[in-house]
């Protein structure tokens, strides 16, 4: 988002204090780079629980770049912005996820 209220960390931290949450999920998206906070909080301990996590729009490397992913046209700026390198990045630091989705 341009103008955040909250970001992906002011949650996951929030959740990482609170006692009966026992497990994290995080869903993120083609776009921005705060994906790469959560696997640095992972990385140093700051994020401990288990967390699940998956970047949407894997497949928009296959569609022409006029298709948006995302809400309001979220679109990847660099390579560090796509989905695959972000769930690369949080698989290196510990935190789970799929390394592909397939639909039946």
């Amino acid at each position: 988002d341009r103008y955040p209220g909250t970001t992906f960390v002011d949650h996951i931290m929030r959740y990482e204090a609170n006692p009966n949450v026992k497990m994290i999920v995080l869903l993120g998206e083609v776009g921005g780079v705060e994906e790469y906070v959560i696997a640095e909080r992972i990385k140093s301990g700051a994020i401990s629980k288990p967390l699940v996590a998956w970047c949407i729009g894997t497949c928009a490397k296959s569609f022409d770049y006029s298709i948006s992913f995302g809400h309001a046209g979220s679109s990847a700026n660099s390579m560090l912005e796509t989905s695959e390198a972000k769930n690369a990045a949080l698989r290196a630091a510990g935190g789970g996820g799929a390394r592909r989705l397939n639909h039946p």
